[in-house]
């Protein structure tokens, strides 16, 4: 498995990293104890020899005192407390190496020393008190061997073996400290290099070892990526790529019969989008011949609406040719003739729609006052906006308005929206109507006093079947259709309708057209 030989491979490295780290250690902590050893030989080689040194000059303080009687005391004091001194930092070195060997003949040394110390102070003190009628030259001598013996033991000779002794005790040390340092240094030098070679043998080892399988996988990876699922990785063993290698296998297996399905299912797709292609070239057939049905039924309907319309009109005008009286009546006649006129148009329209399946309207373009045509819808709409008990106010222009365009349309646009306002007026109320000028053309404006359209109806109303919430509850059966139409009949003049709600409640069509670029002479 390659994770345990990687796992091993570092561990080893590992190993072998502590294994160096721990011979760093040892070799710093005897390199230090070397040091320490060595700096407290040194140490007390030094003392020793400036205790040796102190002890001679105090011999020749004392000799100069004898000699000459004008040594100065404070001389002699100084150098005795130097060599207390230099005993006492003896001791202290001395107690840091216990358990070293010679350590309890360091000890005895120096009590002798000490021991030696004090007579040599004492016996200074008493050459300078001599006895009545003492021997000078005797007591010289006795001071002189104070100085250098004690106890049957020569002093010169002790202080001299001990600072040889020391000095080589610091050479000794010397050289174990360099013997330590040279072993941690070959020892650290052996490691890192087997390190080294660990780490080489496993780089070679592992790029050997890896190379063949990752140059299989990318190669099956190439081909699946190209398509092809028949490739397969050749890969066997019990490894980590060896796994990925089957998966890839299973994966490319499971791909290639996806890739057989989606064919077979295609295939049948095809057969079925055949099949349904079919379906809907009869259903368009069947439409077709519905569509030509409708336009037969709407001929004979278009053909059967325009006899009565023809009877309504004919009628009216034979009784407006009778003697004048009864204007009322007659009025309400020539309504009647204008209203048999404008449906007659809308039979006409109907038929030409049923021959030629188009919704275009045809226009018969003129100029046109347009306060006249504002006039006659308003009249138009009296009758129905008294029976409904609204107010139907028209304000004349000051000025001719004058426009181009089919009279009969106009006045069918104008009259689409008087009658959704006389409808969604409430009784009392009033529906005002007024031609006003603009820069470029002349406006149509209605207010009504109804229930109006929300800004979110307003976007909506001239969709054909769009009908406000407010309108389809005064009025369910209405169709939507008017504004529409009007909008229709208001572009092919050039122009435009637009709602928006009033501050005082109630909704404002706004009719546009463009003015005739010539005025027509009254």
């Amino acid at each position: 498995m390659i994770r345990t030989r990687l796992a091993l491979a570092f561990a080893l490295v590992a190993l072998l990293a502590v294994a160096q780290a721990l011979a760093a250690w040892w070799g710093a902590n005897a390199a230090a104890d070397y040091a320490e050893r060595r700096l407290a030989a040194t140490l007390m080689w030094g003392e020793y020899l400036a205790l040796a040194g102190d002890k001679q000059r105090l011999k020749v303080w004392f000799a100069q005192d004898m000699l000459a009687g004008d040594a100065d005391p404070a001389q002699r004091d100084r150098l005795v407390k130097q060599m207390r001194g230099s005993l006492a930092r003896l001791r202290e070195l001395a107690g840091q190496g216990a358990g070293s060997p010679g350590h309890a003949q360091d000890l005895a040394g120096l009590d002798l020393v000490d021991r030696n110390i004090e007579a040599l102070r004492q016996a200074v003190l008493s050459a300078e008190r001599p006895a009545a009628g003492g021997d000078a030259a005797a007591q010289w001598r006795s001071v002189i061997r104070a100085f250098d013996d004690l106890s049957g033991q020569d002093m010169r000779e002790m202080l001299r073996e001990a600072v040889v002794h020391k000095q080589a005790v610091s050479e000794v040390e010397n050289r174990g400290l360099a013997a330590t340092l040279a072993g941690v240094r070959q020892g650290n030098a052996g490691l890192a290099l087997g390190v080294l070679l660990l780490c080489a043998a496993a780089v070679v080892y592992f790029v050997r070892t890896l190379d063949r399988p990752f140059a299989a996988l990318a190669r099956l990876t190439g081909q699946l990526g190209r398509g092809d699922f028949q490739a397969r990785s050749g890969l066997a063993g019990r490894d980590e790529f060896a796994r990925i290698g089957r998966l890839l296998d299973s994966m490319a297996a499971r791909l290639a019969q996806a890739q057989a399905d989606s064919a077979a299912l295609q295939q049948q797709l095809d057969a079925l989008v055949g099949e349904r292609t079919r379906a809907v070239s009869q259903a368009y057939q069947a439409l077709t011949g519905a569509e030509a049905r409708r336009r037969q039924f709407l001929a004979e309907l278009s053909h059967e609406l325009r006899t009565p319309v023809t009877v309504i009109r004919g009628e009216a005008e034979v009784a407006l040719r009778q003697p004048a009286g009864q204007d009322e009546g007659r009025a309400a006649l020539a309504r009647i003739v204008d209203a048999a006129t404008e449906l007659g148009g809308r039979v006409q329209d109907l038929l030409d729609a049923a021959r030629a399946g188009a919704a275009d309207y045809a226009f018969e373009r003129r100029p046109l006052a347009l306060a006249a045509i504002a006039e006659r819808a308003c009249a138009q709409m009296q009758a129905v906006a008294r029976h409904r008990g609204v107010a139907l106010d028209y304000r004349p222009p000051a000025d001719a308005a004058w426009v181009e365009g089919d009279s009969e349309r106009l006045q069918q646009a104008l009259a689409v929206v008087l009658d959704n306002a006389v409808r969604y007026s409430p009784a009392g109320g009033r529906v005002e109507v007024q031609v006003l000028a603009e820069d470029a053309g002349w406006l149509l404006q209605v207010d009504d006093e109804g229930p109006g359209l929300a800004e979110d109806e307003i976007e909506q109303a001239f969709q054909p079947g769009f009908r406000g919430r407010a309108a389809a509850g005064l009025d369910p059966g209405g169709t939507g259709l008017g504004l529409c139409i009007a909008q229709r009949i208001l572009a092919a003049h050039g122009g435009s309708i637009a709602l928006e709600a009033r501050a005082g409640g109630g909704l404002r069509a706004t009719l546009a057209l463009p003015a005739l670029a010539e005025a027509v002479p009254a």
